[in-house]
């Protein structure tokens, strides 16, 4: 005999992209630190075991970035969106 599935209602929900970024940067500040410039460096710092690993964001320039990726860290660039408009 097989169970018994009762299937709910699929609802889709819009989703503002906007909403979605701006909760999403003010995760990352809540929880990380801001390396601001020392990105790079700070990323190689966890990565090599330099430091304790956590969270970091901050800036990197497009060929710090490449050379991150090249060294097998693992980066990823987010849209800083404002937190509110205006």
């Amino acid at each position: 005999m097989a169970p018994s599935v009762t299937r709910g209602r699929t609802e889709t929900v819009p989703v503002d992209p906007l909403s979605m970024l701006r909760a999403i940067r003010s995760m990352v500040e809540a929880t990380c630190d801001n390396v601001g410039a020392n990105f790079a460096e700070e990323a190689r710092k966890i990565h090599y075991g330099e430091t304790e690993p956590h969270g970091i964001y901050g800036d990197a320039t497009q060929d710090e970035a490449v050379e991150l990726a090249e060294e097998g860290i693992d980066i990823a660039p987010l849209p800083w969106v404002p937190l509110a408009d205006g």
